[in-house]
């Protein structure tokens, strides 16, 4: 029996109390006591500055509030915004354990499929003995990688016309020191943009030398200034892929998060899962950090250290993997999957969406909170191999992801059909495409531990461009997860994703 469908396209626009902001505020913002046009990349820069500076030399005060005009600088303008595209601001301690840096490495060869809002350092003195940049503070660590990017940047908007330029990102590259509030006014002005998206926060961990969190400083600002009305609005618009240096923000004062997703612990059987990023991922499909990244690769690349406990350590890493737009995941879902894994609720936690890495697939007849991530691990690497290729590479000399289409649907969000129990979803992939020319294999997945209908369906056609399912008598109510992979046959071979979630109605 053929299923007469209903599909609906995920898509994630925040919440309720960020959109009203949006459509309040328009095209115009509050910057000081002057009502300031909204800037984008077509806006007269040197009109802007103009403007910035005569509200500066006029209102001292403006001087504190500067920020959210001047951050407004290459954004899009309200109409441009793609409302599935991920706001994040990222909090590091480079200078203390190099492993931050092997992160930033990767995360800048990401920065195309995201709105960076900041990148905040937070250790002012690099840690003598441990890490060995030339640099001796954390800023100015990061403040030579993301000028390293700017030299490959030619070169990466070749292969993605989105990759910010250096300029932009220097311009959102703040301290994050106990002297400094330029990383507490970042994140303020941030979460209080006309943006209907929310903001997430990757915290990559502070320790011994380290400032404490600007955004934990910036809640205890807001909550003094604001009270808690305020300061649950304010908090209401984060989201957190990030380690826990909140103080009682994250387990005392109300609301809860919205959402947190650690991807840093638990600890299990004496193994943290922010050290097992490297047992995982490290050779993955034959990846070799110096032929692929350090050797070659332009001076970004070149800037990855390896002098860490792990090598290829990157113990920041799945912050921000977890939120790549891969086709196949969704930041809201946790519990679906991503190239960071899978996580499951923390029963520590009971009654907040707070998530963790307990949850477990089954691969090879065993089930393992590893096999969430060992399972996408030779894809995600090969994907770095090919982005630190784009940085000294012309688009013709390079590999680049199939354009996965699912059902006559282009782009990446979750595709979402209603069946009930015993009818057939037929799943196409016709019109999917290799930019380069090369030639594709399908595969078709059951995602069982995804779905909570909790047990693998038989796919017909799992090898073609399509296939199709019998939906199991005993699943309505349930939701059953198909997940399409297509790989090319390049050099290093790319995946593209598409997730299909069929909801059982009830019968």
């Amino acid at each position: 029996m053929q299923m007469n469908r209903k599909v609906a396209e995920t898509q994630r626009e925040g919440s309720d109390d960020m959109i009203w902001q949006f459509l309040t505020f328009g095209s115009f913002r509050l910057c000081g006591f002057a009502f300031v046009k909204r800037c984008d990349m077509q806006c007269d820069m040197n009109r802007r500055r103009n403007a910035v500076g005569a509200i500066a030399l006029a209102m001292p005060i403006v001087a504190a509030t500067w920020m959210p005009c001047a951050l407004a600088q290459g954004r899009p303008n309200d109409a441009e915004v793609d409302a599935t595209r991920p706001r994040l601001i990222v909090e590091t301690d480079a200078g203390g354990d190099p492993d931050d840096e092997q992160s930033m490495v990767r995360f800048l060869v990401y920065a195309s499929e995201w709105d960076v809002e900041g990148i905040i350092a937070n250790r002012p003195k690099a840690r003598d003995g441990e890490n060995r940049n030339r640099v001796r503070d954390g800023l100015g660590v990061v403040r030579a990688m993301v000028e390293a990017y700017g030299q490959c940047h030619a070169r990466l908007v070749e292969h993605d016309p989105r990759f910010p330029t250096a300029k932009i990102l220097l311009e959102r590259t703040v301290s994050g020191y106990e002297e400094s509030d330029d990383g507490v006014r970042l994140i303020i002005a941030a979460v209080d943009r006309d943006d209907p998206r929310p903001v997430w926060f990757l915290n990559w961990g502070t320790d011994n030398g380290a400032a404490s969190s600007s955004l934990k400083r910036a809640l205890d600002r807001v909550l003094a200034e604001r009270g808690p009305k305020g300061y649950a609005a304010f908090k209401n618009k984060l989201r957190l892929s990030s380690y826990d240096k909140f103080d009682g923000h994250t387990t005392k004062i109300e609301p809860a998060w919205k959402l947190w997703v650690h991807t840093f612990q638990p600890e299990i059987d004496r193994q943290r899962w922010y050290h097992r990023f490297s047992a995982i991922t490290a050779t993955a499909g034959g990846f070799d950090i110096e032929r692929d990244v350090r050797r070659d690769h332009g001076p970004l690349g070149a800037m990855y250290p390896t002098n860490t406990t792990h090598r290829q350590k990157e113990g920041d890493t799945m912050t921000f993997l977890y939120l790549v737009p891969t086709g196949m995941n969704d930041p809201n879902e946790p519990t679906w999957g991503s190239w960071a894994g899978r996580y499951a609720l923390r029963e520590d936690q009971p009654g907040k969406p707070y998530y963790w890495a307990t949850a477990k697939d089954a691969l090879g007849g065993q089930a393992h909170r590893e096999n969430t991530l060992r399972r996408w691990a030779a894809h995600l690497q090969n994907d770095f191999r090919a982005r630190m290729d784009w940085c000294v590479r012309p688009r013709a000399g390079a590999n680049h992801p199939p354009n996965v289409v699912l059902n006559e649907r282009d782009g990446k969000a979750i595709l979402r059909i209603s069946a009930k129990p015993g009818e057939t979803v037929n799943l196409s992939a016709a019109g999917t495409n290799d930019p380069d020319g090369n030639r594709l294999a399908y595969e078709w997945i059951s995602y069982a531990e995804a779905g909570t209908y909790g047990k693998a369906v038989d796919i017909s056609g799992r090898d073609g461009d399509s296939a199709s399912a019998t939906i199991p008598g005993d699943a309505d109510g349930k939701s059953i997860h198909f997940i399409l992979t297509v790989t090319d046959d390049g050099q290093p071979p790319l995946v593209g994703y598409r997730r299909a979630v069929i909801d059982v109605e009830r019968e």
